[in-house]
């Protein structure tokens, strides 16, 4: 699924298509927002998102044998909740 058919899903439940539109591009924005904050973003039973450092790395280049550092960056991990797949009848 996209972001144009998740809009699609939600304009049935919500008024129409424009309200689903800036409800999911209000969502995801403010998600973006806490995860530059450096802020966890944890969503019941869906799953957390959380920025995670990488260390900057040392590398050897085969060619001429000189060493290259790459600088750590800054990640998004996601973790599923347990019971993401688990569905209720």
């Amino acid at each position: 699924m996209n972001k144009e058919k998740l809009i699609e899903q939600l304009s049935n439940v919500l008024l129409d298509k424009n309200h689903a539109r800036l409800a999911v591009e209000n969502t995801l924005e403010l998600i973006k927002k806490s995860l530059a904050n450096g802020d966890k973003v944890m969503l019941s039973n869906f799953g957390t998102f959380k920025v995670k450092e990488t260390k900057p790395s040392k590398f050897r280049n085969p060619k001429t044998q000189a060493e290259v550092t790459v600088a750590g960056k800054k990640r998004i991990r996601f973790k599923a909740s347990e019971n993401i797949f688990s569905r209720k009848k």
